[in-house]
């Protein structure tokens, strides 16, 4: 197993010797030690195994060549500007080497499981997400939504909340006019191991069918364009939490992947916000967050499903 995963790695940096890739061609020279290590347990499993899948970056000079799972690991461990991003932090390359069965290797890229907590969390404190300023709610949870209860207890989301400045609003009020169509501009302004400061933010976003249940507020929502592979648009419903000054949080979570969390002030009558938080959080590993204050703006419309194709 160890000549095959060496012979991978001969193969990328036969492939990079035709590029200008020098920096990463001297750390593939140099994966030896730790990531060889790593990809050759993650090689003795496969099949069991199923990795982060970041895109490659695109200037690797690769262009369209497939490389192999194995192969993959070792330009996934050894990237160093993205070694965090891709799963393979010092922390999970101890969790992935010293967990006992090759099926407990995944949950090295869970930071709700036991095994992450084991080796990444250990000797780390992540503060409670809160809202100072709100009241408690009356439906006996934490938010004022037990979807969002689950949503702010992610460590992951604990940690971007705190290093990202989120503002929250908790409650199970949310203002009723945040239903309608919504333009979202802005950009990046600050992140940790993940797309770089000043990438663009500009969407549309749908929302719609505010209601009221038994685990608190829900919000159904879609994003103009977003579609799947039959052509129509992705929708689905989200926890939302707000009090009676205009605050509002809503959460999207992805299972599995990770969550944006959308956190603003509506005025009654305005039709702009400026200043809405805009946070992204990746699950597969703690401290991958992206941060943007954005501008929304709506003229004022309702819309439903069929306004995001």
């Amino acid at each position: 197993m160890l000549r095959n995963l060496s012979l991978a790695i001969g193969s990328i940096l036969a492939i990079l010797s035709l590029s200008s890739c020098d920096e990463l061609k001297a750390a593939l020279e140099d994966a030896s030690g730790e990531c060889l290590e790593v990809c050759s347990r993650i090689a003795e499993c496969e099949g069991d195994v199923h990795p982060p899948q970041p895109d490659l970056p695109g200037d690797l000079g690769m262009g369209d060549i497939e490389l192999p799972s194995v192969a993959a690991c070792a330009t996934n461990c050894v990237d160093a500007t993205n070694r965090e991003f891709n799963g393979y932090s010092d922390c999970q390359i101890e969790c992935i080497v010293g967990v006992g069965e090759c099926g407990d290797i995944d949950a090295c890229w869970s930071v709700t499981s036991d095994a992450y907590a084991e080796y990444c969390l250990a000797d780390r404190e992540t503060t409670p997400v809160g809202d100072e300023d709100g009241d408690e709610p009356d439906n006996g949870t934490t938010s004022g939504s037990s979807g969002a209860d689950i949503v702010v207890t992610n460590p992951a989301v604990e940690a971007s909340v705190e290093g990202s400045g989120t503002v929250v609003h908790f409650g199970d009020s949310p203002p009723p006019e945040i239903v309608g169509l919504w333009r979202a501009e802005g950009q990046i302004d600050s992140q940790s191991n993940a797309r770089p400061v000043g990438s663009a933010i500009n969407t549309n976003l749908c929302f719609f069918d505010l209601t009221s249940t038994d685990e608190g507020p829900e919000i159904s929502y879609c994003e103009k364009g977003v579609t799947d592979a039959s052509g129509d648009p992705l929708t689905d419903t989200a926890p939302i939490t707000g009090d009676e000054e205009g605050g509002w949080t809503i959460y999207l979570e992805f299972d599995g992947v990770g969550s944006i969390i959308f956190s603003g002030i509506l005025d009654e009558g305005a039709t702009v916000m400026e200043d809405v938080d805009a946070l992204v959080t990746y699950y597969h590993g703690i401290d991958i967050w992206e941060h943007s204050t954005t501008k929304w703006g709506t003229e004022g419309e309702t819309c439903s499903i069929s306004d995001c194709y």
